[in-house]
């Protein structure tokens, strides 16, 4: 990716060129440039005017969607390599991978460009990969499992305090770890999603317990040692 010219600020005709640049490539679906190419022309145009709203007013588009094009920035000399040669070209992909380190970029920019994900599930890698410890392969392992299987998910009032860690550790004694896709915790709302035998582990469980399968995810947590 090119880098600013020296001393920031575009010349007037390098201005309306990159103005004429964002305005063809946030318009249409089909960009006639480069994520790589956009965002280059983005900073002289930010750094001629200023900030990304005085720009977003220019093109007539609002700042927050103008500094999506600026993720390609923060990505890996390898993958905006791939974006530069357009083997990836998703603005949304630029922006999810932006959010982890350059070595995981590598690893699911990798498996993106080779028709392994879709863009759908690199958002679910980046926030699966917030919640858990796992290696980023093991993630990206995960997500691409849950797209050939089934996913069961039960919904549970979470009483006490509780966290995605403790949570899993409670539903691991019960459960096969590998049939425990993820645990999501949002404010008193927890979720617990499984494969099939996940499901059927946790029915097992509930007849280990002495307990109807809807009180069951309850009766672990609160029977757990490790919760």
């Amino acid at each position: 990716m090119k880098s600013r010219p020296s001393g920031g600020k575009a010349s007037e005709k390098e201005l309306n060129e990159a103005i004429a640049v964002l305005i063809a490539s946030t318009r249409s679906k089909k960009r006639p440039f480069p994520l790589t190419e956009i965002a280059y022309k983005l900073e002289l145009a930010v750094a001629t005017l200023g900030s990304h709203a005085a720009v977003a007013e220019r093109i007539g588009l609002s700042a927050k969607m103008l500094k999506q094009f600026s993720a390609v920035t923060q990505l890996s000399k390898a993958v905006q390599k791939l974006f530069e040669r357009r083997v990836l070209d998703s603005v949304d992909a630029a922006a999810h991978l932006a959010k982890i380190s350059a070595g995981d970029q590598n690893v699911v920019a990798k498996a993106l460009a080779a028709g392994e994900i879709d863009t759908s599930d690199v958002r679910a890698i980046v926030e699966l990969n917030q919640s858990v410890s796992d290696s980023m392969k093991d993630v990206l392992e995960r997500v691409k499992r849950s797209k050939t299987q089934r996913e069961y998910i039960a919904e549970f009032v979470i009483r006490g305090s509780h966290d995605e860690a403790s949570l899993l550790r409670a539903f691991q004694e019960q459960i096969p770890r590998d049939d425990i896709l993820r645990v999501e915790v949002q404010g008193a709302l927890g979720r617990l999603v499984l494969t099939r035998k996940g499901k059927e582990a946790l029915g097992e469980a509930a007849k280990e317990l002495g307990t109807p399968v809807t009180h069951v995810i309850q009766t672990i947590i609160s029977s757990s040692k490790n919760a």
